[in-house]
């Protein structure tokens, strides 16, 4: 029986900086789900649970990681976030 993929939440502006994030990510075997902006990934928590998140302390707000993070924990407690700047 094969196991599901775990997925990862990226959200960073610096597309290239994203995208090397994506493409290690998932040569580990992880499914990824991307977003660009801060109100990017509030549309993706919105609507999906990833099994852990990966933020940009700064994008277009300097605290943008860390109003990810609150809503993040507000939807989903149990997921791990890791701040990346």
């Amino acid at each position: 029986m094969e196991r599901d993929k775990k997925l990862i939440l990226l959200a960073d502006d610096d597309i290239d900086q994203l995208n090397q994030m994506q493409f290690h990510i998932e040569s580990f075997g992880f499914d990824t789900v991307v977003a660009g902006s801060q109100k990017a990934c509030e549309d993706i928590i919105a609507e999906r649970r990833p099994d852990l998140a990966i933020f940009d302390l700064m994008m277009e707000n300097e605290d943008s990681g860390f109003i990810l993070s609150y809503k993040l924990k507000k939807k989903y407690p149990d997921v791990p976030i890791i701040i990346a700047s």
